[in-house]
């Protein structure tokens, strides 16, 4: 699915502000949100299988706010709880977490506009479709290039598909490294017997 541009898209509703950004995109950024969402939810649903029944560590996993703090957490718990060749697995696929989380953050955090969909009331290029981008951060310096809106990064639908197909990537090998074989048991953590590392 992840592949392919759908082969239609719902209809645009009337907004007071139209940010001018493509239905294939607004696609693809949904897409990320929900691709991401998951990869979130699995990483939350190991950390609190690995702390099983201890109310302090607990405690201490939920005053965590911010997504690199969970992650360092969850690493801990990894480094602590689980055997190897489980172990060494989830901590090999860090990097790549934090790497799409640097991405998504980019495309979840900034300003769209500057698109144009063909089939929009609002006047625009003579060209059939034309993809929005990313607008410049507050204080960011600006590059302005005659005529165009000065984005810093001009994220075409292809690009934000394969962020989306990457993410997807990730939560299928994420799920299949939680659910590997030899790695604790939620019996083992919840009895407080010790995992042998």
């Amino acid at each position: 699915m992840l592949d392919k541009e759908p082969l239609s898209f719902p209809s645009r509703a009337r907004f007071t502000y139209n940010p001018g950004i493509a239905d294939r995109q607004l696609w693809a950024l949904g897409m990320i949100v929900v691709q991401w969402s998951m990869a979130e939810q699995l990483i939350d649903m190991d950390a609190r299988k690995l702390i099983g029944n201890d109310p302090d560590l607990m405690t201490e996993y939920e005053r965590q706010r911010r997504f690199q703090s969970v992650l360092a957490f969850w690493r801990t718990q990894i480094e602590l709880k689980c055997a190897d060749p489980q172990r060494g697995q989830l901590l090999a696929i860090i990097p790549r977490i934090q790497a799409l989380s640097s991405q998504r953050d980019e495309v979840v955090h900034r300003m769209w506009g500057g698109g144009y969909e063909s089939m929009s009331s609002e006047p625009g290029p003579l060209t059939p479709s034309t993809d929005g981008g990313l607008m410049p951060k507050a204080g960011e310096k600006l590059r302005r290039t005659e005529g165009l809106i000065p984005f810093t990064w001009h994220a075409t639908f292809s690009t934000l598909r394969r962020i989306a197909r990457d993410i997807a990537e990730l939560n299928k090998d994420l799920l299949m490294l939680i659910m590997m074989p030899g790695g604790p048991s939620h019996s083992d953590i919840n009895s407080g017997s010790q995992v042998s590392l």
